[in-house]
């Protein structure tokens, strides 16, 4: 190869050698930089913003404070929900509080219908979140349709009562009528209102608590007067096992009985100490009195001017009653029994052997939870 050549092929890789080095080393780096300093000059932008509201700081804090104020003023307007139990007491209130009377009134479920942050939702779908997401402020409505009857001053005072209630309410529609036979009309007015409610549930909202202050009915409506779960064991065997097992025993004996005493009421059969007797030949009235003081529940039960008291430490007040026919037209012994039940027990009676034709054991009076077998 001659001299010539070789200098060409040296020239080449030369230059091949700055191309690559160009290629592979130089633009890299040159395109490095270059990000390098959009990301300075971005840093730079933020920086200088940053700089820029520091100056501003106590003007958005008070800001934000401000807005906070307002936004929980706004919602405070609104329960946290539309539960049931404070809206009965709602329209209980209405009524204490003027001359207007709920005949009737419909509770709906309340349905969703916005998301603050977010717009309207579908109503027929319930708002749903995962655990994850922070828990958004949920807008809830309820439609309650009202029957009403009043006097024309007491429906004024009723939207005026609607007006001023410590939440938003409105009424999207309201009718009135007038009694024309009344003596005055004013006095006598019947319509219906629909009256809309409002809640908006988040966040560090808590629902009302209902005060309620009606008392409560029957745990089970098909049970005795007043009764409840013992009641219904009683009644799987017509009262038996209260012979074998009673708070007290009532012995009405016939005229003509080995003991003097016609009428035996009892604690405890086998001590005379309980005993309240009669010796009339005569129904006479006894009184059972169902007491509680300091926690423990008693029963006295008397005969005239004699009485006897003993503590109840059984979940119930049981009377075992023995008795027995007639012997003849002379024969008068029995018993007139009032009860006065002023405890949560209940008190269960059972009848055994009574006259079929003249009962001997009556019972003339009772209040609270009495049962007769």
């Amino acid at each position: 190869m001659s001299d010539t050549n070789k200098k060409i092929l040296l020239v080449l890789a030369a230059i091949g050698i700055l191309v690559l080095t160009f290629v592979f080393v130089i633009k890299p780096k040159r395109e490095e930089i270059d990000i390098l300093e959009g990301e300075v000059a971005e840093l730079q932008a933020r920086y200088d913003d940053l700089c820029e509201k520091e100056k501003h700081k106590d003007e958005f804090i008070q800001e934000t404070a401000d807005f906070n104020k307002k936004f929980d003023e706004v919602i405070a307007d609104y329960p946290a929900d539309l539960n049931q139990e404070t809206t009965v007491m709602f329209m209980k209130g209405v009524e204490e509080s003027v001359d207007f009377v709920n005949d009737s009134f419909t509770m709906p479920r309340d349905t969703s219908f916005y998301v603050l942050g977010e717009g309207a939702v579908d109503p027929n779908n319930p708002v749903d979140f995962s655990e994850d997401e922070e828990v958004p402020y949920v807008c809830q409505t309820d439609a309650y349709a009202i029957t009403y009857n009043g006097s024309y001053e007491g429906l004024k005072d009723y939207l005026n009562y609607i007006a001023t209630y410590k939440y938003r309410m409105a009424i999207s529609s309201i009718n009135i009528a007038y009694a024309s036979d009344a003596e005055d009309v004013l006095d006598e007015c019947t319509g219906s209102v629909v009256l809309n409610a409002y809640s908006i549930s988040g966040p560090n909202r808590t629902p009302d608590k209902p005060s309620v202050d009606v008392k409560e009915g029957k745990d089970n409506i098909f049970a005795a007067e007043g009764s409840g779960a013992a009641a219904v064991s009683f009644d799987s065997n017509e009262g038996e096992d209260i012979v074998a097992s009673h708070t007290l025993v009532m012995l009405l004996n016939n005229s003509e009985n080995d003991t003097s005493s016609g009428i035996i009421v009892a604690s405890s059969e086998a001590d005379e100490k309980t005993y309240v007797t009669s010796s009339e030949n005569d129904v006479v009235d006894v009184d059972v009195n169902v007491t509680s003081e300091d926690d423990k529940n008693y029963v006295t039960y008397s005969i005239g001017g004699k009485e006897y008291r003993t503590e109840v430490t059984s979940p119930n007040v049981t009377i075992y009653v023995k008795s027995n026919s007639r012997v003849g037209a002379d024969d008068k012994n029995g018993v007139n029994v009032n009860i006065s039940n002023d405890t949560e027990l209940g008190v269960f009676i059972k009848v055994v052997g009574d006259d079929s034709s003249s009962p001997r054991f009556n019972l003339k009076k009772k209040s609270g939870t009495v049962k007769v077998y």
